[in-house]
C-alpha cells in the first residue's frame, strides 16, 4: 500500500508540474514518466516506514489523511532533480518534522495499530 498515488500527486500539484518533474527525456516527451513517479513514491514510502515504524504496525491497514498529505508533501520534494523552491522545501521539513512527531506520540494517528 502506497501513502499516496500519482493520481493524487496530479490532484495536489497539477499534471503540468508532474509532467515537468518527471519527463526526463531528450527531446521532451511532454508526458508523466510514470516510472519515475513509481520510484519516488516508493522512496517516500520508505522514509514513512522508517519513522511510522517505531510507534505503528506496519503495513497500516489504511491510509490517515495526515500521512497522506505528508506523504504529498515527500514525494514533490522527492520528484525534483534539481533545487525546489523554497515552499516545496519548507513543507518537505514540516512533513519530517511531523512524522518524528508521530514516531515520539506527540501526533497521534487515530485507528491505527500500536504493537504490543
Amino acid at each position: 500500500m502506497s501513502y499516496t498515488t500519482q493520481s493524487d500527486l496530479i490532484d495536489r500539484f497539477g499534471a503540468d508540474l508532474i509532467t515537468d518533474l518527471t519527463d526526463r527525456s531528450t527531446p521532451a516527451a511532454g508526458q508523466i514518466n510514470g516510472d519515475v513517479v513509481t520510484q519516488a513514491l516508493a522512496d517516500t514510502d520508505a522514509l514513512i516506514d522508517g519513522y511510522l515504524g517505531a510507534r505503528y504496525t506496519l503495513p497500516l491497514e489504511a491510509v490517515p489523511p495526515l500521512v497522506s498529505a505528508l506523504a504529498g508533501q515527500i514525494a514533490i520534494y522527492i520528484l525534483h532533480p534539481y533545487q525546489p523552491n523554497d515552499k516545496i522545501s519548507t513543507d518537505y521539513r514540516d512533513a519530517l518534522r511531523q512524522l518524528e512527531q508521530i514516531a515520539r506520540g506527540v501526533i497521534r494517528l487515530p485507528h491505527v495499530t500500536t504493537p504490543p
